[in-house]
């Protein structure tokens, strides 16, 4: 590995898509990781050759995803690749957008330039049920947070609402608060209490801290 990385230039995956917008990354020599976080069942060209389509997220920015095509042995050799599983890419590509595609799509030349780097423990899905009943399907880095964005800001709010009807309702001075007393602490404990992840920190990191 570092062979291959050898007086190459790393760039996040996250900031590709800024990048190429200021850069010919075609022009140099970089590399970048990514998880493969879902793929589209193989497509056929109007020439009638078959084709995989990746979406890749580097877990850091979990706003930012990129597509990476798959043609001839390229395809071949890397389609049955599982989710989840760490690659990196050696001077990827640019393809030109698709009308209607606002994203940012790569491509490489060659099976090798896909190296197989192994297992993202540290990838998920949201832990949280939709109010449908099913499962949330949104991607998530455990390490962070086992809940996605929406269902930490949906549980913030929810608590939020329920300190503000309780401040309105209540009259005299406050009592103090017994540290650890269940339910009556804090918003950011009784979000620690309830599993959630706030700003970042866990709820055993929080209640370590309290």
């Amino acid at each position: 590995m570092e062979r291959k990385m050898a007086d190459r230039r790393l760039i996040r995956l996250s900031q590709v898509p800024e990048r190429l917008k200021r850069e010919k990354l075609e022009d140099s020599d970089w590399v970048t990781f990514a998880v493969l976080v879902s793929k589209a069942t193989p497509q056929s060209s109007s020439s009638g050759k078959t084709f995989s389509v990746w979406k890749l997220s580097d877990l850091h920015n979990l706003d930012v995803f990129v597509s990476l095509l798959l043609f001839g042995d390229v395809h071949k050799e890397h389609w049955k690749m599982e989710p989840g599983t760490v690659i990196g890419i050696l001077n990827p590509n640019p393809m030109k957008q698709r009308d209607g595609y606002d994203g940012v799509s790569l491509t490489v030349d060659h099976p090798q330039k896909v190296l197989v780097m192994g297992e993202a423990l540290d990838f998920g899905t949201c832990n949280a049920v939709k109010k449908s009943g099913e499962p949330c399907s949104q991607i998530v880095n455990l390490y962070e947070c086992q809940y996605c964005q929406y269902h930490v800001k949906a549980q913030y709010q929810k608590m939020s609402s329920k300190r503000a009807e309780l401040q309105s309702s209540f009259s005299g001075k406050a009592p103090n608060r017994v540290k650890g007393s269940g339910k009556g602490g804090s918003l950011r404990e009784r979000l620690c209490q309830d599993g959630f992840y706030y700003g970042g920190v866990s709820s055993a990191a929080c209640a370590a801290s309290l």
